[in-house]
């Protein structure tokens, strides 16, 4: 005779999409999984202060196992998913030292999130890393400190120039708050901190491909937004592609031609592309993704708001 179980629901991501859903189950007759790579959730929106050195990492990022601690019919799992079995119902995936998990299912949501997107230029990200997870904000605030540091140092003009030059692709709501976190420390926090160098002097640009920042918002916020870059001293340059870069600097093109930028600061804050389980996903249930990796649902009940594929 077959075991008797509950009905069990295997979340795949920890971030917003997987708790609201984790939450939302929080009263059914069901017992949910939730398995992560990373062992916090994280606050996306607040990173870029994490990357400026606003923020410590362990105010966004909280234990995953403690948000839904007091959730009774939840479960946290430590591992990174591996296989999105739909046949047999069964997610696999790597844990902590080698450890093999298989989570079987009844009922799967797929909640990955986003990765950075370079448009097919992927040798980029060796140059101007993005900003999607801790580790990439730890990174950030490193990177952007030591660029400071090492303009104190500087005795040749034409370096020290590169090192106080920072440029951030893509003038979207993560590109705009970097790049004015950036405007501030420069010209506002660390000024009083140095005496060889004056931050003040730094060069702080916003480089953005379409003809607005914050391009899917109003034009009010968008007008409000460049005015206020502009007074903290942010150069932005509109309909401008980023179309190649070094150790060194980044070259655009803009209305006005190519132009290179001696800089040794580049952040990519320009694009984002479905987590590689979405393919995955796609592939095992005959469905095609868009040009983001993602994959088009449709909705199943108005009344409930439920969604399905």
């Amino acid at each position: 005779m077959t075991e008797q179980h509950r009905h069990r629901v295997v979340v795949v991501g920890g971030g917003f999409g997987g708790l609201n859903a984790t939450r939302a189950l929080a009263h059914a007759d069901v017992d949910v999984t939730v398995v992560d790579r990373a062992n916090h959730h994280l606050f996306q929106p607040l990173l870029y202060q994490v990357a400026a050195g606003i923020l410590s990492p362990g105010l966004i990022a909280p234990a995953l196992r403690s948000v839904i601690s007091k959730q009774r019919n939840a479960r946290a799992i430590l591992a990174e998913v591996t296989e999105l079995d739909l046949e047999n119902r069964v997610v696999r995936a790597d844990g902590p030292e080698h450890h093999t998990v298989e989570l079987p299912y009844d009922t799967l949501v797929v909640a990955g999130g986003a990765t950075h997107s370079y448009f097919g230029r992927d040798e980029f990200a060796q140059y101007a890393p993005g900003m999607k997870t801790i580790e990439d904000a730890r990174y950030l605030r490193d990177r952007i400190l030591v660029a400071f540091e090492t303009a104190e140092l500087c005795t040749d003009p034409a370096e020290r120039a590169e090192w106080l030059t920072f440029v951030v692709i893509g003038a979207g709501p993560t590109g705009v708050e970097l790049v004015g976190q950036v405007a501030e420390l420069a010209h506002t926090v660390l000024p009083r901190d140095y005496r060889s160098v004056n931050t003040r002097e730094a060069r702080i640009l916003l480089v953005e491909g379409m003809g607005a920042v914050l391009g899917p918002f109003a034009p009010k916020l968008q007008r409000y937004t460049h005015e206020r870059l502009e007074r903290m001293g942010v150069e932005i340059r509109l309909n401008t592609l980023a179309t190649d870069m070094d150790e060194q600097s980044v070259t655009v093109k803009g209305p006005d031609g190519p132009e290179t930028i001696r800089t040794r600061t580049r952040i990519w804050a320009a694009g984002v592309q479905a987590s590689p389980l979405a393919a995955q996903l796609a592939a095992r249930a005959g469905l095609e993704t868009d040009r983001a990796g993602r994959i088009p649902g449709t909705p199943r009940s108005s009344r409930s708001g439920t969604w399905s594929r």
